[in-house]
Formats: C-alpha cells, sequence, structure tokens
C-alpha cells in the first residue's frame, strides 16, 4: 500500500519539523540549564557583593573608631608633652635654688669655721693673758710676803699692795665666763 505523494511528503516535512523541534527543544534545555547556573552564578556573586559591602561598612566603622583613638590620643601626648615641659622647668627651677642653698650653706659653714678659728684665738689670747696674770700675781706675792718680811722687821707695819686670792680668781673667771658666753652666741 503506497501511500499517496502527498501524504508522504506532508508526514515527511512533519518529521522533519518534529526533528527540528526535537533539536531546537535539546537547544532550549541547554539554554535554560546554561542561564539557570549562570542565575546561581550571578546569586552567588549577589550574595559575595552584599558580603563585600557589609564587610566594608563594619572596616568604614573600624577605620572611624581608629580615627577617634588617634586623635585622642595625639590630644593626650600634646597634653603630656606640655605637662613634661612644665614638669622639666620646675626641676631645673629646683635645681637652681638647691645650688643657691648649698652654696649659701657652704658660705655660712665657712663663715663658722672662721669665727669658731677666731674665737679659738681670742680664748687662747685670753688664756694666756690669764696666765700671764696669774704668774704676775705670784710675782706680786712673792714681792708681798718679801715686802711683809720686811716690814715685820719694821715693826709691825704692812707697807705695799695687798692681794685677795678670791677677788683676783673671781676676776680671772668672769673674764673666762666672757669669752664662753661670747663663743656661745656666735654659734
Amino acid at each position: 500500500m503506497e501511500a499517496p505523494n502527498g501524504v508522504v511528503s506532508k508526514i515527511e516535512a512533519l518529521e522533519r519539523e518534529n526533528a527540528a523541534k526535537k533539536d531546537e527543544n535539546q537547544r532550549l534545555k541547554k539554554e535554560i540549564d546554561s542561564l539557570r547556573r549562570e542565575a546561581a552564578e550571578l546569586e552567588s556573586e549577589a550574595s559575595a557583593a552584599e558580603e563585600a559591602a557589609s564587610e566594608a561598612e563594619e572596616l568604614r566603622k573600624l577605620l572611624e573608631e581608629r580615627e577617634l583613638t588617634v586623635s585622642f590620643l595625639q590630644r593626650e601626648t600634646k597634653i603630656l608633652k606640655q605637662s613634661n615641659a612644665e614638669s622639666e622647668m620646675k626641676v631645673r627651677d629646683l635645681e637652681r635654688r638647691l645650688g643657691i642653698v648649698e652654696v649659701k650653706k657652704s658660705e655660712e659653714r665657712s663663715k663658722r669655721v672662721r669665727v669658731q678659728e677666731e674665737m679659738k684665738e681670742k680664748v687662747d689670747e685670753r688664756e694666756r693673758e690669764i696666765e700671764a696674770l696669774k704668774q704676775r700675781i705670784v710675782d706680786l706675792e712673792k714681792v708681798v710676803e718679801r715686802r711683809e718680811g720686811d716690814s715685820v722687821n719694821d715693826g709691825g707695819r704692812r707697807k705695799g699692795l695687798v692681794f685677795v686670792w678670791p677677788v683676783v680668781a673671781a676676776g680671772g673667771a668672769a673674764v673666762a665666763a666672757a669669752v664662753y658666753f661670747c663663743l656661745r652666741k656666735r654659734r
């Protein structure tokens, strides 16, 4: 049985059209799969971009905090430098004052030593005078004894000076006490 020629050509045309539709169907399925992959990649990239934007925002906030910290530390550094400069000025002033006090103390010490030496010389001089006066008293006593011996020989009359030892000793002690008090006042 033979089919009419027109039907065969329609069947062949339909088969060719069906084959073409199947090819186009296959091509469209591939294109759909490709578009789905691209969509997934774009979603992944969009998600990564959102994460990057989020990280960028966090980094921006962190940067602002760091900038605030740096400016605070710069202010504190400036204040500390000023304070340090003031402290150094005070230290220099105190060192200068200490130097002045030490010089004055040294001058007073040398002045005190000089005064002590002068007073010692005066005391030594007074002691020599006292010794000389004691020797003179002894010599005068000898003279008085001799004269008394002569006066006893002359009939019992006394001639010359008569020394009273307590008065002479008191005079010497008064001189020593005066020197002692002068020395004591100068210290």
